[in-house]
């Protein structure tokens, strides 16, 4: 249950963006909101106005090294680290191992920086519109299933594996549809 600040700032920052952003490109506004929170910790870290932790990607404004967490095949931890440019990875301790065979690393990785946060949720919500999340994108608008969305794009936008149970238990809350109501009114 979301505390009061975390309600207000759901309601005047993450909520009116994510319906601006949702209208722009047809991307859930549910999604959005949650992902943000989940990712930024309602707002709490957002380095560099990244408050979904996209990755440094050519083009971007700026970027930042920062820590994060990853889960990572032996193969995938190998081909990260040969990226070089100041990245590195760590096992957790103890040992985290899913049914994938992907381990948990703590990891130094660059993320995108953003001019302003309304920068970020543009291409947070851009992001869907090309590439492999588009499919995903393109079936949502035409059958209007979160879940289905949600569960396609999780696997490829995060390493957690519980990402898509995470976004969509905050997607189907109280707290995030009130909000998205209020500010659509």
């Amino acid at each position: 249950m979301p505390n009061p600040d975390q309600l207000r700032i759901l309601r005047e920052q993450i909520a009116p963006a994510a319906i601006k952003a949702s209208r722009l490109t047809g991307v859930p506004a549910e999604c959005i909101c949650s992902q943000c929170i989940l990712e930024s910790g309602w707002m709490a870290h957002v380095n560099g106005n990244n408050c979904f932790g996209i990755k440094d990607y050519r083009g971007a404004f700026d970027r930042q090294l920062l820590p994060t967490q990853e889960w990572f095949t032996d193969a995938e931890v190998a081909y990260f680290l040969a990226a070089g440019d100041g990245r590195t990875a760590s096992l957790f301790e103890p040992l985290q191992q899913n049914a994938q065979g992907r381990k948990r690393y703590h990891v130094q990785d660059w993320f995108a920086a953003f001019p302003t946060l309304a920068d970020c949720f543009t291409r947070h919500a851009l992001l869907f519109t090309e590439g492999r999340y588009a499919p995903y994108l393109k079936a949502y608008r035409e059958g209007g299933d979160l879940d289905a969305f949600v569960r396609g794009i999780g696997p490829i936008y995060a390493t957690d594996p519980n990402y898509s149970a995470s976004v969509l238990a905050i997607a189907k809350s109280t707290a995030v549809a009130e909000a998205l109501k209020a500010v659509s009114a």
